[in-house]
């Protein structure tokens, strides 16, 4: 053994066979606030995303969710005509009416299909960002396609889902056993009862939150890697659970400012319009356009309608990125790819 050259291996350790010796990614990190920002970078140096991405959103965002109500649309002004009606002379609205219930009896075959749409469209859209992230230069129009990454991504995400449903349901069960037998021993104490079922509530929120965290790089995974990997994410994200945490934080503080910048704009919007007190006097006028049949405030909301469309589509474009991007940078670095221009 003497005789053998020896080598520096990646965790400072020294190999007696001479390479390095690889450690996978249990020594990788990643920077948090570079991940946090990976979105906004991304539209920085590419603006141009931002077009396709809306359009993307239109297209396997929103309509299939406004889709039902279009070829509804005499049902949905017979069962919510009354209610608006209602609403603006102070009634409670009547929600259990026959023109209600007929409308959800006629929606079930669109709402049975909103679920692998909604799989559809998230994939289509999750994989745009990861391969502006990871793949840049397979451009493409907006990095937008359907293909075998977006097909795996499916399945993850519906085997996460059905994951957490099952995931949920257990903890509703060990909850509901916990908190009977504390209730049981405290001679059936409405006050012990409650702060259980708080402290219930709360541990179940937490375990699933980390198993969130911990699971969270699933589809960048599923999607470099074209093959299905959901447990996986836990092996790459060990020790850096906290870490991923913080970003996620993070991205929360970035949306909550940005809703508040957003309701600003529109309060100014609305003063620059001409409606008097704020957003209570928007909802007084609207409470009053829609006191009218639809064939009258249609006519008058139908500008600011497609306008707001088009506003909706490029803002949730821009989220979108934002709030995926991180996740695909913090993926890149633990898997030790290197950083490409994008």
């Amino acid at each position: 053994h003497r005789r053998l050259r020896r080598g520096r291996c990646s965790s400072g350790l020294t190999s007696v066979y001479g390479p390095p010796i690889s450690w996978g990614t249990d020594m990788a990190s990643f920077s948090g606030g570079a991940s946090l920002m990976a979105g906004f970078r991304l539209l920085r140096q590419r603006p141009g995303l931002l077009a396709p991405w809306a359009l993307a959103w239109l297209l396997v965002g929103l309509a299939p969710q406004i889709l039902p109500y279009a070829v509804l649309w005499p049902d949905v002004v017979a069962a919510y005509g009354p209610m608006f009606h209602d609403a603006v002379a102070g009634i409670e609205p009547d929600q259990q009416s026959a023109e209600l219930m007929t409308l959800q009896n006629r929606m079930l075959p669109f709402s049975l299909l909103q679920l692998p749409l909604s799989l559809a469209g998230l994939s289509i859209l999750y994989a745009a960002v990861y391969r502006a992230v990871l793949e840049p230069k397979a451009k493409g129009f907006g990095y937008l396609r359907l293909g075998r990454a977006e097909l795996w991504m499916m399945l993850t995400q519906a085997a996460a889902l059905g994951l957490f449903v099952l995931a949920s349901i257990a903890a509703l069960i060990v909850g509901a056993i916990a908190v009977l037998a504390i209730r049981i021993a405290s001679g059936n104490d409405d006050g012990v009862t409650g702060i259980a079922t708080f402290g219930a509530c709360l541990i179940a929120a937490i375990l699933l939150g980390w198993c969130a965290v911990r699971l969270s790089l699933a589809l960048p995974m599923t999607f470099t890697e074209r093959r299905f990997r959901l447990l996986e994410s836990w092996a790459l994200t060990r020790g850096h659970g906290w870490k991923i945490f913080g970003v996620m934080v993070g991205l929360v503080a970035i949306l909550l400012l940005m809703e508040v910048a957003l309701v600003m704009v529109v309060m100014i919007v609305a003063v620059a319009a001409g409606v008097s007190g704020g957003l209570t006097g928007l909802e007084a006028q609207l409470q009053g356009l829609f006191s009218h049949p639809p064939a009258v405030w249609l006519p008058v909301l139908g500008p600011w309608l497609a306008v707001g469309t088009v506003v909706y589509a490029v803002m949730a474009a821009a989220l979108h990125a934002i709030t995926v991007a991180p996740l695909a940078e913090i993926y890149r670095q633990l898997a030790g790819k290197p950083a490409a221009e994008v």
